[in-house]
């Protein structure tokens, strides 16, 4: 099962790449449609590995950094249903997020931007994904339970949700976060409007994933930077290859 998940890894991130080959709609969409199946099978596959899970480790460095547990205080110092739900549907915007801005590059016939982005968010899955085998992190919600927002209807849509689609020890880092923030950064730089909402609702989205329970601060903190290093390392990716491609064209 390992070498199946590092080979669909693989196959993903290789389709993801720039191309000037016609659309093709499972070729192109096929780092996206493969993300859930990966990180469904990470529920068998990190207590196959059967690491330690560092839950432990991550609660301390909180302690260093912040002298307290956010996941734990937050909601239980501020219980408010006008800033729970919000939230709350913030977090559930989440795949929206994910998938709305290239699938409007795509009907648009923007191939350019469409691929930068799927080649982006194919680096935050692989970069969370391969995390997770080797340092797999619960979150407060498998140890200490939901934490003490107030109930609401958004809540409890999104408490059923996780509860039915989650895979223990993929808390560090947020993926939801990095996949989110690299939504946001090439909203931005191809559709400014889109990438307004986008970011928007990428910063409900992070303080909702503390808030409700869903991951410590430093799991945020950790997808928000693995989401921008994504986006910078695909510009020199992108770079590299247009580069390549015009030496290419210069020498025919």
């Amino acid at each position: 099962p390992l070498l199946l998940h590092l080979t669909a890894l693989t196959v993903a991130l290789t389709v993801s790449v720039p191309t000037k080959a016609p659309y093709q709609p499972l070729r192109d969409w096929l780092p996206l449609l493969t993300g859930p199946f990966l990180y469904i099978e990470l529920r068998w596959l990190i207590p196959a590995i059967g690491l330690p899970h560092r839950d432990p480790t991550i609660l301390a460095w909180e302690h260093t950094l912040f002298n307290s547990d956010p996941s734990a205080a937050w909601a239980l110092h501020a219980p408010s249903a006008l800033l729970s739900e919000p939230l709350h549907v913030a977090y559930a915007s989440y795949y929206l997020l994910v998938y709305l801005p290239p699938l409007l590059l795509y009907l648009r016939g923007r191939r350019a931007p469409f691929a930068r982005t799927m080649l982006a968010l194919t680096l935050v899955y692989g970069a969370c994904f391969l995390t997770y085998l080797v340092f797999p992190v619960d979150g407060p919600r498998y140890l200490v339970g939901p934490a003490a927002a107030p109930d609401g209807p958004v809540r409890t849509f999104v408490l059923h949700l996780l509860a039915a689609g989650s895979s223990r020890g993929t808390a560090f880092p947020s993926s939801h976060i990095a996949a989110s923030v690299v939504a946001s950064l090439a909203a931005l730089a191809s559709a400014r409007r889109v990438g307004i909402v986008v970011t928007a609702l990428t910063a409900g989205l992070t303080v909702a994933t503390v808030y409700g329970g869903f991951h410590y601060l430093v799991d945020a903190i950790a997808g928000l930077l693995v989401g921008i290093a994504a986006w910078a390392a695909t510009g020199v990716i992108w770079r590299a290859l247009s580069t390549d491609g015009e030496h290419s064209a210069t020498a025919a």
